[in-house]
């Protein structure tokens, strides 16, 4: 099914299973998605921001050029998304032990993408995040808390600003710039050639 132009209101989505939907231009207005599952749907130039994630979950669903800010995916399932071209300044993820309020798990997002993707002030907590795409997307402010980010891709990406705290660095790929931003945010300084 098509939802052009759609304005949905809190109560319209719950405990609904959506599959290969595609919405288009469509704003979620305090929207709780209480057991509402979406599978293969495409969110184009949408507005989810600050919605309520409750026992929600996404599978191989893209967001290009929508807006996801100011959201919490600790009671969010998600596989094989794409983020690419999203707004997504200050979420969260991380991902909760079941029943408890603070006690967090591994949250799996390395079949995701986030190509492109505005990131910046977003903190990921104890994220898997192996091979994933965050290429030239904006990293500004954002915090790797406790993540692997082996063989990630981060060419062309804003890190500046970006904390990475025990979080897992090998084979991840970045610019000379980046390279440069995280060598200084580390304390590193670039010797400058001194002429012979």
């Amino acid at each position: 099914m098509i939802y052009k132009d759609k304005i949905f209101k809190d109560g319209d989505l719950k405990g609904q299973d959506f599959s290969k939907d595609q919405f288009e231009n469509c704003k979620f207005i305090n929207t709780n998605l209480r057991f509402t599952s979406f599978t293969k749907c495409n969110f184009k130039t949408c507005d989810l921001s600050s919605i309520i994630f409750d026992t929600t979950s996404f599978f191989s669903c893209k967001f290009p050029e929508s807006k996801l800010s100011n959201l919490d995916f600790s009671e969010v399932k998600i596989k094989n998304m794409d983020f690419s071209k999203a707004v997504m300044k200050n979420c969260v993820f991380q991902q909760l032990k079941s029943g408890s309020k603070n006690e967090r798990k591994k949250f799996i997002l390395s079949d995701c993408k986030f190509k492109k993707a505005n990131l910046s002030g977003t903190i990921f907590f104890l994220c898997e995040l192996a091979g994933v795409s965050f290429d030239m997307a904006d990293l500004g402010n954002a915090v790797f808390d406790k993540c692997n980010l082996k063989d990630a891709d981060l060419s062309g990406a804003n890190i500046n600003g970006a904390n990475f705290v025990d979080t897992k660095i090998e084979n991840t790929v970045l610019d000379l710039e980046s390279f440069i931003v995280f060598g200084n945010s580390k304390g590193f300084i670039l010797e400058q050639q001194k002429p012979s």
